[in-house]
């Protein structure tokens, strides 16, 4: 089993990334079965974003003491390679954005967690939505709004109001910021096949960019959301993580 670790700066991640490699060795990323992260949630985030370019490996993360980690296994030094064959797997989907520029330059960004439409000046951004190309169009102004993914919704989705979406679940969350118009905007529940078409009104004088953690594309004319047909990425969990997410969420390794 050849396992490459990633750890965060920190002396406790740096203390035990030293064990861990001097007891299970240190393989390249590209060469390894699986990818054990030593630190918090945002440690296991970056490696999944560098997953996709591999192709995707497991990921396995485990949490320091001085850790935020709700995606995180806690850290053991012993049994390594056991729990990682006893691990559940949890396939994450990745989102896709294909963009149109003002001007007509086109561009893609991926994002494992979310994706984030917002105003770049102080004025509003306006927004005409749709929902696969059916039903009526959204109108919406405000600061923008932000579509995640179950991982995704732990963090800013859920600062922001929007829900909270089970792991390994087939759903997404379109939540807003600041939602001036409509006054009853609340957030929505799609499923993970949906396809957000999004227009901005007036993008030359209501600039709007697209912002996720693999990079920032600013005055943006539209843009389609959708779930990447080609791209995934795994998580891996101890069993004793189900308690955190109810029922068993994924298939063992």
């Amino acid at each position: 089993m050849k396992i490459a670790f990633v750890a965060s700066p920190r002396l406790a991640a740096q203390r035990a990334l030293q064990e861990l490699s001097g007891r299970y060795g240190q393989a390249a990323a590209e060469e390894a079965d699986f990818i054990v992260t030593i630190g918090g949630d945002g440690t296991a985030l970056k490696a999944l974003h560098d997953a996709p370019a591999m192709p995707a490996k497991p990921v396995f993360a485990m949490r320091t003491d001085s850790s935020e980690g709700f995606l995180c296994n806690s850290l053991r030094t012993d049994d390594l390679t056991a729990r990682l064959q006893a691990a559940f797997r949890v396939e994450l989907p990745v989102l896709q954005a294909e963009i149109e520029r003002v001007g007509g330059r086109s561009q893609v960004l991926f994002g494992i967690n979310e994706i984030v439409l917002n105003r770049q000046v102080f004025q509003q951004a306006k927004l005409k939505v749709a929902v696969d190309g059916e039903g009526d169009l959204m109108i919406i102004n405000g600061d923008g709004l932000v579509l995640t993914t179950p991982l995704g919704s732990t963090g800013y989705n859920r600062s922001l109001g929007g829900p909270l979406l089970p792991l390994g679940s087939s759903l997404f969350a379109l939540t807003g910021i600041a939602i001036w118009r409509p006054p009853a905007w609340s957030p929505v529940v799609l499923s993970d096949r949906a396809t957000l078409d999004v227009e901005v009104i007036e993008a030359a004088h209501h600039p709007v960019q697209i912002v996720t953690t693999s990079g920032t594309v600013p005055n943006i004319s539209r843009a389609r959301l959708f779930r990447s047909p080609d791209r995934t990425v795994t998580l891996l969990f101890d069993l004793e993580a189900q308690s955190r997410f109810g029922p068993p969420f994924g298939r063992s390794c």
